[in-house]
């Protein structure tokens, strides 16, 4: 049986928005609230990837760190997002560290029940890795500018087809 509290919590979640009441009942069952306090680590890269996590409110640098040039932000997300993608993939390990900039609590769901809920319920799977794919898409895009923007170069004088 669910949390009446998780499912109302999950369904101002923005990432979840207009997923059937239906859907976010199952999910809650899966689902637990944990808080973190500011400059606290929610999960650091290369840990074990168990758990996917729903901002319900605060905010959150996702970094990574390399010998060659040290730690460096990636972004920072908030509220109604979700990070810790990896289990969704079934990765072993996290590729980035999540750290709270504020006072953040969200939902913890663990990545193996979640995708067995995806594979149980096709349409609540497909809408949620439709979501997933969506803000990992977009993260990518913000990515690629960021390198651009460090390390792009002009083209020479050529006329380029964009697609």
């Amino acid at each position: 049986m669910s949390d009446p509290k998780i499912v109302e919590t999950l369904r101002g979640v923005e990432f979840l928005r207009d997923i059937a009441d239906e859907y976010l009942e199952r999910l809650a069952e899966i689902a637990r609230p944990v808080e973190f306090r500011a400059r606290t680590e929610m999960f650091h890269e290369t840990d074990k990837a168990k758990d996917v996590y729903l901002i319900v409110s605060g905010n959150v640098s996702l970094y990574m760190c390399t010998q060659k040039v040290g730690c460096r932000q990636l972004m920072e997300v908030g509220a109604g997002q979700f990070v810790g993608w990896s289990p969704l993939v079934e990765r072993p390990r996290l590729s980035d560290t999540a750290l709270t900039l504020t006072p953040t609590e969200a939902l913890a769901i663990n990545g193996e029940k979640l995708l067995a809920l995806c594979r149980e319920v096709p349409e609540f799977g497909f809408e949620f890795m439709r979501r997933a794919a969506m803000t990992l898409s977009d993260r990518l895009s913000a990515t690629r500018v960021q390198l651009l923007e460090r390390s792009g170069q002009d083209l020479p004088d050529i006329q380029v087809e964009s697609d």
